[in-house]
């Protein structure tokens, strides 16, 4: 999963919590996620407001 985050304090974040890489390529907060790692953001969040699937 490539992602830009909004600003430095949240791609720490990314990095710290979630396993990121700063890849910095397109934009200087450029970062991405393995699959294992964004496997596991999908289960921490919970969507009990809609019905919808992931």
């Amino acid at each position: 999963m490539y992602r830009f985050a909004a600003n430095q304090n949240l791609l720490q974040h990314y990095v710290e919590v979630f396993n990121g890489e700063i890849i910095a390529m397109l934009h200087p907060y450029q970062f991405a996620i393995d699959e294992e790692n964004a496997k596991r953001i999908m289960e921490m969040y919970d969507y009990d407001w809609t019905d919808d699937e992931i």
